[in-house]
């Protein structure tokens, strides 16, 4: 049978896309492989978000089109957000590229391959969860992002498409690294900024209503939230989480910083006041819960005296997970021309310290968790150890969060099962199971 290889760069939203071209292309009469050298057709579905994510795809697209000269590879087709950024200097740069196919334009795909464009996505990575992109684009133009100009204006999904979509990824079997042929436990709902979903064709935000529907849906055990933007999160959905038990008590919510004056400048309403009365809101209601939040570092007008808030920020609000970026200036956007930016060197040098500082605090506040009981769900055996198995706890997003090692016999991948974590090393959890009476 011919055989595809597909890249998906950038975010899990990119993935959805990647999910339905690999779907077009499995119609086609082609089979997915994961090793690029020998696939017939080798399909890029690019991310333009940063300018890294454009040398991440020069990269990508340099190795395709050598394998494709070397004859190694077959036809090379890329798609994705780079479409709607400087697509024409990457047509002329590499005109080795068979085909360039418009942003989510799975007609173009489809009538290529002379195959058929349906709902359905086939799954392209291992893992026991699935994403729900409940809409895409977005309105908030904060001043550092180039978002608004590549995925357009926020364009959410009707309930009632979504519970269908939900449905149908339910009895998707996903790819276990274990060869079994089973089924996803978690949903995941991302957008741009989960909290407007709803607003462009119901004129509210509509999320409350969408988890009550996905709820419904027997075969998850899991629903998580990401991309919860705090200037639009509403308090009182605190208790979607209590009324609920499906949802987790898992709180994405980027700040992106913690300053006033540059959260001003990102084009961002909340203040450093408010956004710590936010946090400790929510643990408040919500003991149980887990915050997690993502900071760009270097914005222009950022000092030394801002990175230090940023740090005593960092140890007055009880998150327990954070990813940062070194901030990128991006032709298009409003901070692009914005003075006293600080150089790269000093920008990556901030971003080191916080994530040095972060790291250490994160490893203290997961300590609270040891000879504590744990939900874990169970992802593969580890090779080469005998009695342990990789999984996530609760609190652990897919590929972001870390990990947990679970020391235990016969455990079934796919399964979540009740642990107690017996140490901490890092972000990585290590724990045993909790054997039934």
């Amino acid at each position: 049978m011919k055989k595809f290889y597909l890249e998906s760069l950038g975010c899990p939203k990119n993935l959805v896309d990647s999910e339905h071209f690999a779907s077009i292309l499995g119609n086609a009469g082609y089979q997915f492989t994961s090793n690029v050298i020998g696939a017939d057709i080798v399909f890029i579905n690019s991310c333009a978000f940063l300018a890294s994510s454009l040398e991440e795809l020069e990269a990508v697209i340099d190795t395709a089109v050598e394998l494709k000269k070397e004859g190694k590879a077959g036809m090379v087709i890329v798609s994705g957000c780079v479409m709607n950024r400087h697509a024409d200097t990457y047509k002329e740069s590499y005109p080795e590229v068979d085909h360039w196919i418009g942003l989510k334009d799975f007609n173009a795909l489809a009538t290529i391959l002379d195959s058929t464009n349906t709902e359905l996505r086939a799954p392209i990575e291992p893992g026991f969860h699935t994403y729900l992109r409940i809409s895409d684009g977005c309105e908030n133009h904060c001043s550092y992002c180039k978002i608004p100009s590549i995925r357009g204006k926020l364009q959410s999904v009707p309930i009632e498409e979504l519970v269908a979509e939900a449905r149908r990824l339910a009895k998707r079997p996903v790819l276990c690294k274990g060869g079994d042929a089973r089924y996803p436990k978690e949903l995941i709902l991302i957008a741009q900024d989960s909290c407007l979903y709803g607003m462009d064709i119901y004129g509210r935000q509509a999320l409350p209503e969408l988890i009550a529907k996905l709820h419904e849906i027997q075969s998850f055990s899991w629903i998580r939230l990401m991309y919860l933007h705090p200037d639009y999160f509403q308090t009182e959905w605190i208790s979607l989480f209590k009324r609920y038990s499906k949802l987790l008590p898992y709180f994405e919510i980027p700040v992106q910083h913690s300053e006033t004056h540059i959260l001003k400048a990102m084009n961002r309403q909340k203040s450093r006041e408010e956004l710590i009365n936010l946090f400790t809101t929510i643990k408040q209601e919500l003991p149980e819960a887990v915050l997690r939040t993502t900071l760009i570092t270097g914005f222009p007008g950022e000092t030394a005296k801002d990175e230090k808030a940023l740090m005593s920020f960092l140890e007055s609000v009880p998150l327990l997970q954070m990813g940062t970026f070194a901030y990128s200036p991006e032709d298009g956007t409003p901070a692009f021309d914005f003075p006293e930016r600080p150089s790269p060197k000093t920008t990556e040098n901030r971003q080191n310290r916080i994530e040095t500082m972060w790291y250490e605090m994160q490893e203290e506040r997961l300590q609270a968790y040891v000879d504590q009981k744990v939900s874990v769900m169970v992802e593969e055996a580890v090779q080469g150890k005998k009695g342990e198995y990789r999984g996530r706890a609760w609190f652990q997003a897919p590929e972001i969060d870390g990990e947990t090692i679970i020391s235990a016999q016969n455990l079934h991948p796919g399964n979540i099962v009740d642990v107690v974590i017996d140490d901490v090393i890092g972000n990585t959890l290590f724990a045993s199971l909790i054997k039934e009476d």
